[in-house]
């Protein structure tokens, strides 16, 4: 989440995002600094979050409007003047959200972070293109922390053993 409320709208382009740096809060205040791993990533956004993100810009831009020259910056996620949400302030309304839904206590924004990462490798995604997509620094990171959702593929994988064996093999000339 902190690196989502520090995307700048350069950040997004030709359906991907470029996770530049995150937002930290602070005693001190708001503090943009970079990401956990120093390093940046480009990831690929589905087709509903494109639509999703043009609704939200064109709803942003009304603010912009309003506020004019007093509209401060280009981030994606901001308050209606345009100044930087506070993380903390995220976290409250969403575990008050979550409260509301009923959902277990111990879920938290982060949880859709796992939810994602879960529901990935379920699904087939290889274990390489996830741990990049979330921002892992090894393979080794993401199968330690999802080894539940890669466990349920034995079954999957005899499957796949016996259509490899079953493949008509090309005749051996023998001389």
């Amino acid at each position: 989440m902190a690196k989502s409320v520090a995307l700048e709208w350069s950040n997004i382009q030709d359906c991907h995002v470029l996770i530049a740096r995150s937002l930290s809060q602070t005693k001190a205040g708001l503090k943009f600094k970079g990401t956990k791993t120093g390093r940046q990533r480009l990831v690929t956004l589905p087709q509903s979050a494109v639509a999703a993100l043009e609704s939200h810009r064109k709803q942003q831009n009304v603010f912009r409007d309003q506020f004019g020259p007093d509209y401060q910056g280009s981030l994606v996620f901001a308050n209606p003047d345009g100044t930087p949400l506070k993380p903390d302030s995220i976290s409250s309304s969403v575990s008050l959200l979550f409260r509301r839904l009923k959902l277990p206590k111990h879920a938290s924004l982060h949880s859709l972070r796992h939810t994602h990462g879960s529901h990935l490798l379920a699904t087939g995604t290889s274990l390489p293109a996830a741990s990049k997509r979330l921002g892992h620094s090894s393979t080794y990171v993401t199968a330690t922390i999802y080894a539940h959702a890669i466990d349920g593929q034995d079954e999957e994988a005899a499957r796949k053993w016996d259509e490899f064996q079953q493949r008509p093999t090309s005749p051996v000339k023998r001389v």
